[in-house]
């Protein structure tokens, strides 16, 4: 007949393995909650950083009036970072276009919310 203290010890050995069940499934949810949802590295494609730092050394109008940053997307058909400068009151900018590989491949100029 089983005594006491064998029930005590199945039942912190049981509680044992609940807590590790647990706390595997929590650090399952905690990686899969820090995946990176941003694609900043894919093979043969620099990432954004380096295309606004690209961006930035070519604007002759940065760090001022031109200092604000206000779009960097990908553009995947295209193959090239989409970047805007503009002003302070967002009124006037500049954009480029900095391709996968790093090189300026377009310029422009913003008006409101046109772009020339």
């Amino acid at each position: 007949m089983p005594t006491i203290s064998s029930w005590k010890t199945d039942f912190e050995h049981l509680t044992i393995r609940r807590m590790r069940s647990v706390a595997l499934l929590l650090a399952v949810f905690l990686l899969a909650g820090c995946e990176s949802t941003d694609d900043t590295y894919i093979p043969g494609r620099i990432p954004k950083e380096t295309a606004i730092a690209i961006a930035m050394r070519a604007n002759k109008q940065y760090p001022y009036p031109l200092s604000k940053v206000t779009r960097a997307s990908w553009r995947p058909q295209q193959g090239y970072w989409a970047i805007d400068f503009k002003d302070q009151d967002e009124e006037y900018g500049k954009f480029y276009l900095v391709s996968g590989s790093g090189k300026i491949v377009g310029v422009g100029t913003i008006q409101g919310d046109q772009y020339y």
